[in-house]
């Protein structure tokens, strides 16, 4: 992408957003200044293709640019344990696809597989008991790096100048990639922990205390993802899906950032 498409693409943002704005604020005087903004970058946008169409340019970049693609399922349903991820939408940004993909997963592994990990289930000696707490630090890491970017994404629809529609593009783009980052530094240290003990009880190891004991959840508890399994079983499960998730959550490159 050249340098005219991609001002092209923020041009067209900060427009859509304003859009917005001019469509349900009941504020005559920020109307006003919307319109007077409107204006301005419908005009920058005229310097930048002389020759084309506005109305027709600006549907062209939204449809291409700010339409969620499907949702990543061709990328998850060749794997065996990720595919029974819900892929839900959380930004309408076309380039926040994979935040969309890295945040259902996180959705799918908090509320229906990691809850197995605790000492409701699964007991722990000592040590391994303190890295687990560090895991759920870890993961509550995560979910407010999520609930930051998806604030800035809610923030865009409602922000009234074309100055703020920027500012806040910039700062979700790099709260998207530090989510991303996170989330892989996350399931990486989940990965070697789980391996760890998985691999000491095979041998009949004592870091879990109970790997032979069968799974019976709570009648309170809404998902029953391992009911009747042995820990053991869970943990191989756990150890198979984290695996698949590292293969598809991409680290950004920090020096974009």
């Amino acid at each position: 992408m050249d340098d005219r498409e991609e001002k092209a693409k923020q041009i067209v943002r900060s427009i859509r957003a304003l859009e917005g704005v001019l469509k349900t604020s009941p504020d005559v005087k920020q109307r006003e200044r919307v319109k007077k903004d409107l204006k301005s970058l419908r005009d920058k946008l005229k310097e930048l293709y002389p020759d084309v169409d506005l109305d027709e340019l600006i549907e062209a970049i939204l449809t291409d640019d700010l339409t969620v693609t499907p949702t990543g399922r061709s990328e998850l349903e060749a794997l065996e344990y990720v595919k029974n991820v819900e892929i839900e939408k959380i930004s309408n940004f076309k380039d926040d696809n994979e935040i969309n993909i890295a945040a259902s997963i996180l959705k799918h592994f908090s509320e229906k597989i990691w809850g197995i990990i605790a000492d409701q289930y699964t007991k722990l000696d000592y040590s391994n008991s303190l890295e687990r707490d560090a895991l759920y630090r870890k993961l509550d890491e995560c979910q407010r790096a999520l609930k930051i970017f998806q604030q800035t994404v809610d923030d865009i629809e409602k922000a009234s100048t074309s100055t703020h529609v920027s500012q806040l593009n910039l700062m979700r783009m790099r709260q998207g990639r530090l989510f991303l980052m996170d989330l892989f530094s996350f399931f990486k240290d989940v990965n070697d922990f789980i391996t760890k003990i998985l691999a000491d009880t095979e041998f009949g190891g004592t870091m879990v205390l109970n790997a032979d004991d069968k799974i019976t959840y709570a009648k309170y508890d809404m998902y029953k993802t391992f009911e009747g399994l042995t820990v053991k079983e869970a943990l191989r499960y756990i150890k198979g899906f984290v695996q698949e998730v590292l293969q598809i959550i991409k680290v950004p490159d920090k020096t974009k950032f």
